[in-house]
């Protein structure tokens, strides 16, 4: 079957499903479920499938995306497990959910769960017709509503105009909350290049690694001032390039090391930051970040196709080649 086919297998048999899980319990009442399908707007204008399942005690339900279970019905995976994976999926998420839905109108209600996150302005241009931002050099910080929090990942929504209008708030107070918000929830975290991709492996393959890798590895770590770059993320490692909006990080970066800095947006989940230096090429930087863009980066985690420069003396960053 074609992918709208297989769309609709799933609505009208996932439906069907559900019903049956109902008559789970003598106790249980029949349960009624809506199953619907709906085009979600991601980042960077990225459309993808998602399917909910409600049922009529539920407040909020998952998107469940099924672009990638298609993919998997491609390469052979039958479309009982499929279901059942989804059916999972929906089920967990719903076990997970600790938290109580607030009115989202009331900002006293949520203030304490806005927070942060950039994306690219140029790519977001339609989604941000529909929500308050704040341009900042060539990307758009947003606002999200953290509904959940949890070992499974983060549940949020974006903030719309609907409810920036109904809080009557000033778009600079908000920013000042959601950014206060943001450290407290996301708190920064850096570490050299060297030393993460040294941790990524040993992490992943433990087992493979000889004594030999592991010591080249380890005189890999301690060259950091000839691999002289840094990791810049939050402790969840989502959405981690807001942290270069957070107070004094870059500055005291920037202390540390006794120069300015060039920041590299790798993707929306992190940023490298490279000390300038005599030997320190801007135009190889530019053409690191293009080049992984163009292969290692997906379209939906990509941030900027632009390096930035922090002045310490100014305490600013600004697109690199462009003055202030």
């Amino acid at each position: 079957m074609n992918y709208q086919e297989f769309l609709e297998y799933i609505k009208e048999n996932l439906a069907e499903i559900m019903g049956a899980y109902s008559y789970n319990s003598k106790e249980e009442k029949k349960e009624s479920y809506k199953v619907e399908l709906h085009k979600v707007i991601k980042n960077n204008g990225i459309v993808l499938d998602g399917i909910t399942i409600r049922g009529k005690e539920d407040k909020v339900t998952p998107n469940i995306y099924l672009n990638s279970y298609f993919e998997s019905y491609q390469m052979g995976k039958p479309l009982t497990v499929i279901m059942e994976e989804i059916i999972y999926q929906y089920q967990n998420a719903k076990e997970e959910r600790d938290f109580k839905v607030e009115d989202i109108t009331n900002f006293l209600n949520v203030k304490d769960q806005i927070v942060l996150r950039l994306v690219n302005y140029e790519r977001n241009k339609e989604l941000l017709k529909n929500c308050p931002y704040k341009k900042y050099l060539d990307l758009a910080v947003t606002f999200r509503y953290i509904a959940s929090k949890n070992r499974i990942g983060i549940a949020s929504s974006l903030i719309s105009n609907t409810e920036f209008t109904e809080w009557n708030v000033a778009l600079e107070d908000l920013y000042q909350i959601a950014l206060f918000n943001t450290m407290r929830e996301f708190p920064w975290q850096m570490d050299s290049l060297a030393r993460v991709i040294s941790d990524c492996l040993k992490q992943k393959e433990p087992d493979i690694l000889s004594k030999e890798l592991l010591a080249d590895m380890t005189e890999f770590e301690d060259k950091e001032n000839k691999v002289n770059m840094y990791v810049l993320t939050n402790d969840t490692g989502i959405n981690g390039a807001t942290c270069i909006l957070y107070d004094n990080v870059l500055r005291h970066f920037a202390k540390v090391q006794d120069s300015n800095i060039f920041i590299l947006p790798s993707s929306i989940h992190e940023v490298m930051l490279v000390p300038e230096n005599t030997e320190t090429e801007p135009e190889f930087l530019s053409n690191l970040v293009a080049e992984a863009n163009n292969s290692a980066v997906g379209l939906i985690d990509l941030l900027s196709d632009h390096i930035y420069y922090y002045d310490r003396e100014k305490d600013k960053v600004n697109i690199y080649g462009k003055s202030s």
